[in-house]
Parts: C-alpha cells; structure tokens; sequence
C-alpha cells in the first residue's frame, strides 16, 4: 500500500511547499515516527537526486547545443564523433546522516510530523497507517520580530 507524504513550510499565515511529495510503500502498516522520518527522507533524497539529474542534464544539453565551439566540433570531428559532454552524477548524499539529522530536527522541534491531522510527539510514538491516512511534515517559520 502507498502513502503520500507532504512536506511544508508555514510562515505566517502561507502554507508554501518545501520539499516534493514522495510515496512511501512501508512493508507493515504500524510505524514509529522515527520509522516513518527515516523512510521519508530517504525518498525525499531520491527523489531530489532524480530532479537535481534531469534539471543538470536538461540544462547541460541546451549549453552544449548553444555554445559547443566549431573548433570543438572540428576536434572531435577528428576525433571520429562529434559529442555533447554528458552532465555531471547528481550530488552524492549520505541518507543515514540526513536521517539523522532530522530525527534531531524532529526532537528539537524545528519541524513537525502529523498523521491525519493529528501533530505527534515523540520518535517512539506508533501510528497506524491506513487508507486514506494523511501524512505532512511541516516546517514551522517563526515570524519577524516574535
């Protein structure tokens, strides 16, 4: 079964996207907060690698078309092929320190978990996900001045 999870940032009264919605297929339905973060981020870092990829590769194509140089295309001419560079490998995350970082995050309060619009508490608490359960992350922007 999937569930969908949502991640915002409020500041004042905006409700504004902070990271993709990613998809989570957990292998059982009962889950810790710190199980349901770990899962979360980890789809989330995917997924921004996927994006960071297709946005590079989408980007260095259109540079290359543009701006590769006849005396580029004369020297891989020579070469035997003419060939657009290829982009750069998306950037190299480690999940488990990400994780990490937001199970502190999570303890510290700097963002909040909420499970059918009920905020949870604590990484050891268990929820129980079931269809259609709704699932946010929700980064919480103080306002200027208090």
């Amino acid at each position: 079964m999937e569930f969908v999870v949502h991640s915002y940032c409020l500041k004042g009264a905006r409700q504004e996207p902070l990271l993709p919605p990613v998809t989570l297929t957990p292998t059982t339905l009962t889950l810790t907060v710190a199980e349901l973060i770990r899962q979360t981020v980890a789809e989330q870092i995917a997924a921004l690698s996927v994006q960071h990829w297709l946005e590079q590769a989408a980007l260095r194509e259109m540079l290359d078309r543009q701006y590769l140089s006849e005396r580029d295309v004369l020297q891989q001419a020579h070469e035997g092929a003419v060939v657009m560079p290829q982009a750069s490998a998306p950037p190299d995350l480690d999940v488990g320190t990400e994780v990490e970082r937001a199970l502190k995050g999570f303890e510290t309060r700097a963002f909040r978990v909420l499970h059918n619009g009920v905020m949870l508490q604590r990484l050891d608490e268990t929820i129980e996900l079931s269809p259609p359960s709704t699932l946010a992350f929700i980064r919480l922007v103080p306002l200027l001045g208090g």
